[in-house]
């Protein structure tokens, strides 16, 4: 019995067709709502997808976050920790964001710095050792930094964004 061209295109019920036209637009339309991290750059455009997005890392760095940014604290909290002087992740928003969030979680002590449109926002310990920074938030490019309250050591931590204020 001779096999149908047919079966050698088709995946799980999926064409190579469908598949490649999927990848085309997410690669050329990114501001679609959807969410891109390239390595350590995230994009969202008019909606975090999947929410809660979550990114992986390591913090720390050698330089005080308090000197790399001229800032020892801000409305959200103070600028503690050890970090890098390339931030960890840069988040890039398309849209204005009524309500965004921003949490890390770790096994150790970790603060969350971030410079963009607007200004500086540091925390420290707002869950036990995890920081968390939200609220509304500009479109333009952010730099976040994660740090360490060790100078050099890093810790594994899971950075999760969310635009949900109940989770």
């Amino acid at each position: 019995m001779k096999k149908s061209r047919k079966s050698r295109f088709n995946i799980i019920g999926i064409t190579v067709f469908e598949i490649s036209f999927c990848l085309l637009v997410l690669v050329f339309f990114p501001s679609l709502g959807l969410a891109q991290k390239k390595g350590k750059l995230i994009t969202l455009g008019d909606e975090v997808i999947p929410d809660p997005l979550v990114v992986r890392g390591e913090t720390g760095g050698k330089h005080k976050a308090s000197d790399l940014l001229d800032t020892e604290g801000t409305s959200t909290g103070f600028c503690n920790g050890f970090v890098n002087k390339r931030p960890n992740h840069t988040l890039i928003l398309s849209n204005f964001f009524e309500f965004l969030k921003i949490e890390v979680n770790s096994n150790s002590d970790t603060s969350l710095i971030i410079e963009g449109p607007g200004g500086v926002w540091c925390n420290d310990d707002f869950n036990g050792i995890n920081p968390l920074i939200e609220g509304q938030w500009q479109p333009g490019n952010y730099k976040i930094w994660i740090g360490s309250y060790q100078k050099n050591n890093d810790w594994d931590y899971q950075m999760k964004i969310t635009s949900k204020s109940n989770w």
